[in-house]
């Protein structure tokens, strides 16, 4: 877009971009299909902020690369690799499931990125997205034999994210990602016997696990209608859609109560991300948490009763349902904490999350004359 404001304009797909010195070239970075990062650079016409000609491979690595920086005589490029791990683990809680029981137990091992844990309603396997093998897709792990295994699902999709369990506990579904750009909603098989497109909505909001209500007949999703994202109510047996929210801000991660009453969202109405909730048949809508750190992952106690939440993907805390003062459930003291997407198993006995381990390093790469 204009320095000075105007319409902004999509140039091409990528992240950590850079400018050259010289207003020539952009350098950026693109997540590879099989794996690893593909860092690019293009010709980019600096008064019009037009693309000039195809993107060029300067350099492939099995790494993630991010955050890039470039010198000023444009020869030398600095990247941060990330040197970590995102390993799926889970927390015994207290029977009151106000503090730990216990360790942690590491589930999955190796540098991974492992994602947005779901346990299935007798607790036995967890749904996850994980990258072990290249690109994401599902995997099941079962608890009490510590096995994984990839879920293989027909087509040839780019990534598979999360899982969210029906209560019936044979299936769940998850969002695909295909060629092209297509993202859809499918219903799969535990045991990947079927799997079923439920629908293609245009503009659906990717990442994100979407339950299912307490009978199993219908699934929250959110797709962005203008300019918001928002919330709509998926009719399993008719396949029919209706719309739940019409308020400004986007609406992310929802889950319904336990009694079916209420249906907790997160959103930026606010400026901050903080959870909402509304009536679970539409209606007015109402903050529950406030401030200005930023609250994306959420889940109700079985009960009911508790809404966990969690800060800046630091420590755990909930709150009563209704509102109320919070309590803090996890007291890890390291700093450079981060876990990912916490979840509860549907007794109450552990919380599920994905858990940051190691760093990243420094590379410098170096480009050669900035004239070739």
């Amino acid at each position: 877009m204009p320095s000075s404001g105007g319409q902004p304009r999509k140039l091409l797909d990528g992240l950590s971009h850079v400018w050259e010195p010289s207003g020539k070239h952009l350098y950026y970075c693109t997540r590879d299909t099989l794996g690893g990062t593909r860092l690019e650079s293009v010709a980019i016409d600096e008064s019009t902020g037009e693309v000039r000609n195809a993107p060029i491979t300067l350099d492939l690595m099995t790494g993630i690369l991010s955050d890039l920086a470039l010198s000023r005589d444009g020869e030398r490029l600095a990247a941060k690799e990330w040197d970590g791990s995102l390993n799926l683990t889970r927390l015994p809680l207290s029977r009151t499931g106000g503090l730990p029981a216990g360790p942690e137990e590491i589930l999955s091992e190796g540098q991974v990125a492992d994602h947005m844990p779901s346990v299935s309603p007798d607790g036995d396997k967890i749904a996850y997205g994980s990258n072990r093998l290249g690109h994401y897709q599902i995997w099941i792990a079962n608890v009490k034999s510590k096995r994984l295994e990839p879920l293989q699902l027909p087509g040839n999709d780019l990534a598979e994210y999360g899982g969210s369990w029906h209560p019936d506990g044979r299936r769940f579904t998850t969002e695909r990602q295909f060629p092209g750009g297509k993202l859809s909603l499918w219903m799969v098989a535990a045991d990947g016997s079927y799997a079923e497109e439920l629908l293609t909505p245009e503009f659906l909001l990717a990442g994100e696990s979407w339950p299912f209500s307490r009978d199993g007949t219908r699934e929250l999703y959110a797709a962005k209608v203008k300019e918001w994202y928002q919330l709509f109510d998926l009719d399993l047996t008719s396949h029919k859609t209706r719309q739940l929210t019409f308020s400004p801000g986007d609406k992310y991660h929802a889950e319904w109560s336990p009694d079916g009453r209420w249906i907790a969202y997160v959103s930026n109405a606010s400026g901050a991300l903080q959870v909402w909730r509304m009536p679970a048949n539409g209606g007015q809508a109402e903050q529950l948490t406030k401030g200005e750190e930023r609250i994306r992952h959420f889940f109700y106690s079985a009960d009911g009763h508790w809404l966990y939440f969690q800060p800046n993907h630091q420590n755990i805390y909930r709150m009563p349902a209704n509102g109320g003062p919070a309590e803090q459930v996890t007291h890890f003291p390291e700093s450079g904490l981060f876990l990912e997407e916490p979840a509860i198993s549907p007794d109450g006995r552990y919380l599920v999350y994905s858990r940051s381990n190691g760093g990243s390093s420094l590379w410098l790469l170096r480009l050669g004359n900035s004239q070739q």
